[in-house]
């Protein structure tokens, strides 16, 4: 397979993969499912700034994937402490590890080629960011955890404002 077409295949599997995970994080209502899905954003999101930083071929790629290791390492450390309220026990803990399709993700950018890498991983940012506003604002909105829903409504406007910073770097590519 072509350096090309394995490219195009892959930001294929990451698209579709977005889409489901924007359609779960649209119907999750529950503390445990909204836990797991949040957990999941920001060790993917870690995970992904880190690769950026070794094979980011921008000085703002790179810059961007420090601020979102520091944000969303604080989003991770906000969300531990929420779990902590009496408001959330018997909250199901967050994952320890990335679910399959995150993975995938992570896996791609790993074997992005070089002149490729910073469009894949701006174009994982879009999606990541798009599928976590979902879960914020449903969340925020229609959540079953007061506490729960109070990290959602404080963590939004940290997503937003990633999202809108990442579409405005895609955009400049």
């Amino acid at each position: 397979m072509t350096s090309e077409l394995k490219q195009t295949m892959d930001k294929a599997t990451d698209a579709l993969g977005g889409m489901a995970g924007k359609m779960t994080a649209a119907m999750t209502t529950e503390p445990d499912g909204f836990v797991e899905n949040a957990a999941m954003g920001d060790m993917y999101e870690i995970a992904a700034a880190g690769i950026a930083l070794r094979k980011g071929r921008s000085d703002h790629i790179r810059m961007m994937a420090r601020q979102m290791i520091a944000d969303h390492t604080t989003s991770k450390h906000q969300l531990q402490a929420a779990l902590e309220m009496n408001e959330t026990r018997g909250v199901a803990p967050p994952p320890r590890e990335l679910d399959t399709r995150r993975q995938t993700m992570i896996k791609h950018l790993e074997e992005a080629p070089e002149d490729g890498f910073d469009t894949m991983y701006l174009d994982q940012q879009v999606l990541a960011h798009e599928e976590t506003v979902t879960l914020m604002r449903g969340f925020e909105e229609h959540g079953r955890n007061p506490q729960l829903r109070s990290y959602a409504a404080g963590t939004r406007p940290v997503v937003e404002r990633h999202l809108a910073m990442v579409k405005q770097m895609r955009a400049q590519l």
